[in-house]
């Protein structure tokens, strides 16, 4: 019988009908796995996976291949946006055993648990020939099986092992000089992005090279970042119409994209654009930003105010094809200017696919375009603003992708710090007000009865599944963007009851770094007994443990606390040498080896327009300073002795020296 069925997963319950037994994971299917003595096959992917679904209809649908399944396995199905620590240690096995992975990812392991094979997507005869060779193996071969699981667990267990430098070396500009440097070597500086394909934004990286530009002035950076953040944007990645951003580009122009739209990458490309607009003052990134906003408050909001996690890319059947338009149809909306804005769009040039069917384009040069129109640019927006409410109206009356409607705690904690930041440059108290908004809801309801602990999911109306290290770092982070941009310092000191609660519950043995789950029984922990990992690298999401470390030296300075500085000074030192070596997986962490580089800054601003001072510094992209601000006298140690009654004060402090305050920000030099 199938399990899936008593499930709230949105893809765990795309799964619920087929013949196959589904079990989700579980103590019923390592029991079942153990009893009948049968291996287990566990198939891990998300709602919004086109592979997934197409593996899912060419052999979970079919009665004869699960037939097979039934017989010769327990099966589990794992959404990996719930359980990404199942994840972690599962595709840890198919990447020791290909050197690559991705979704839908099968793995076969022992009644226990232990992982022996694996694999990614598998066609239907592929499919059927390997359950086949499994299942003999596990009869006739089995001690060969145990040897590889164990050979293969133990190949986990050593991608956590980081072991100490011999000679700890302290972090300077030159060594994040070092990692740039390496990390330009795959600029792709016609296209943008970094070179090949699929091209992902990769927001993580290029967040480190705007703080990188911003911090050294250094040239190529910022004209790298330029053509980045352009090239995403005229082609098919972004929504033209609708706003947001795809997942990925299939190809090095970014013209096709994997049309599934996640609530993680529009969270992270947000900050991104928005900083950008800081740093430039050009309103071409601020525009972007507001479009992707409004993109996940109009599809990917909950009525509690909760951010939902993604949109599929199929509908009718057929990737994409919700987003693809011909002339015809666009001259139909747009009677007078559909021929203009189709070629503006490329439709039927060079946004043509498939079918006929065109990708929505932007030209890189809109004012050449205009010119060539014989309209301004202030006409072409003016243009392109009406058609766009009109071709969104049209788009809506088709049928839409399927939408994912749980909430992860992670995920929501970056739209949460986007809003934040949003706020920061613009001063939209809606935006703020949203982020609030989810902010209380989560403390309401994701939270433990109150406690520090909270919950990893949201969905029906229920929490569940303990958070992860991601969860927890992710939501520091989103407190610590609410204080800085509210001066409320309820944010700050739940910020540091999360650091506090980490250290205690998913420090490892070393006392370096964290575990990315909690010990079963531990605060909840849910940790699969087969393998704990600690995750340093970035993915398209930054690394948990390098979140960790900028929150521990942001927590440092505003409480005063040696011991969290400390800390992150120890865990980017440890990591020395593969910041260096592998910039795109620890781009993260080269963030917060830029601010130990640099002495840290920190402004306290206190009195009467402490708030209005605060908002115009916040304006600025001012990467490695941290702003503080209270109109009346706080218990917060950064604050200590620096109140005058009724008179306006701005201190810079660097380190544990604080120079002679100034009254106003014109007075101020940074």
């Amino acid at each position: 019988m199938n399990q899936l069925i008593h499930e709230s997963s949105p893809y765990l319950l795309q799964h619920a009908h087929n013949p196959v037994e589904w079990y989700p994971y579980g103590e019923v299917a390592l029991k079942e796995a153990e009893t009948s003595n049968r291996p287990l096959l566990i198939s891990i992917g998300y709602s919004a996976c086109h592979w997934c679904h197409v593996m899912e209809h060419e052999c979970f649908s079919k009665p004869e291949i699960a037939e097979i399944m039934n017989r010769s396995f327990v099966c589990v199905k794992v959404d990996r946006e719930e359980r990404p620590d199942l994840d972690h240690v599962y595709m840890g096995a198919v990447q020791l055993l290909h050197n690559s992975g991705g979704w839908p990812l099968n793995c076969f392991a022992l009644p226990d648990g232990r992982p022996f094979w694996g694999g990614t997507y598998f066609r239907p005869d592929q499919w059927v020939s390997l359950l086949e060779q499994i299942s003999g193996l596990f009869r006739n071969s089995r001690h060969e099986l145990e040897e590889q699981a164990e050979r293969l667990i133990r190949g986990i267990g050593e991608m956590n092992l980081i072991s100490a430098p011999a000679e700890m070396q302290a972090i300077s500009v030159a060594m994040v000089e070092e990692s740039y440097a390496k990390l330009s070597w795959s600029f792709d500086t016609e296209l943008g992005g970094l070179r090949g394909s699929p091209k992902f934004p990769m927001p993580v990286v290029w967040q480190f090279v705007l703080q990188y530009q911003k911090m050294t002035g250094n040239p190529e950076a910022l004209a790298q970042l330029k053509t980045t953040l352009l090239g995403m944007v005229c082609g098919g990645l972004f929504d033209r119409i609708g706003g947001g951003f795809a997942r990925y580009s299939t190809d090095a122009e970014w013209k096709v994209p994997h049309f599934e739209k996640m609530l993680y990458d529009n969270a992270q490309l947000i900050t991104l654009y928005v900083n950008m607009f800081r740093h430039t003052g050009e309103r071409f990134y601020i525009e972007i930003a507001e479009q992707s906003i409004e993109f996940v408050l109009h599809g990917l909001t909950s009525p509690e105010g909760l951010f939902f996690s993604a949109f599929d890319a199929d509908s009718e059947g057929e990737e994409g094809s919700f987003y693809l338009w011909n002339r015809e149809q666009v001259n139909e909306i747009l009677p007078e200017y559909g021929d203009l804005l189709s070629d503006y769009w490329g439709i039927g040039g060079s946004g043509l696919w498939e079918r006929g069917k065109s990708i929505l384009m932007r030209p890189k040069d809109e004012a050449y375009f205009a010119s060539q129109q014989h309209l301004s640019e202030e006409e072409l927006k003016q243009l392109l603003r009406m058609a766009g409410k009109l071709m969104l109206a049209a788009r809506e009356e088709r049928i839409p992708p399927s939408l994912d409607d749980k909430a992860v705690l992670s995920w929501n904690a970056l739209m949460i710090k986007a809003l934040a930041d949003a706020f920061r440059a613009t001063g939209n108290q809606r935006w703020l007000d949203a982020a609030l908004k989810a902010a209380r809801f989560i403390l309401n309801e994701l939270s433990n009865n109150g406690d520090v602990s909270f919950n990893r999911i949201w969905k029906n109306g229920e929490a569940k599944i303990p958070a992860m290290l991601d969860d927890y770092a992710y939501l520091a982070d989103a407190w610590i963007s609410l204080y800085q941009v509210t001066f409320d310092e309820e944010w700050l000191f739940r910020a540091e009851e999360i650091a506090v609660f980490v250290i205690e519950n998913f420090s490892d043995s070393t006392g370096r770094f964290f575990w990315y789950s909690p010990l079963p029984g531990q605060s909840g922990g849910t940790s699969p007994a087969v393998a704990r990992i600690v995750g340093t690298t970035d993915g398209v999401e930054p690394s948990g443990n390098a979140v960790m470390a900028r929150i521990l030296l942001t927590l440092g300075h505003y409480f005063e606390n040696s011991r969290y500085i400390d800390r992150a000074v120890n865990m980017v030192s440890n990591l020395r040498e593969r910041i260096v070596a592998y910039p795109a997986a620890y781009a993260a962490w080269a963030g917060v080896a830029l601010e130990l580089a640099y002495v840290k800054t920190t402004l306290v601003i206190t009195g009467p327009d402490a708030g209005k001072n605060a908002a115009i510094l916040n304006r600025k992209f001012l990467p490695g300073v941290l702003i503080a601000a209270a109109t009346l006298k706080s218990g917060l140690p950064v604050f200590r002795e620096r109140f005058v009654t009724d008179k306006n004060l701005i201190y810079r402090c660097e380190g544990n020296t604080c120079f002679t305050p100034v009254g106003s920000v014109v007075d101020l030099i940074l």
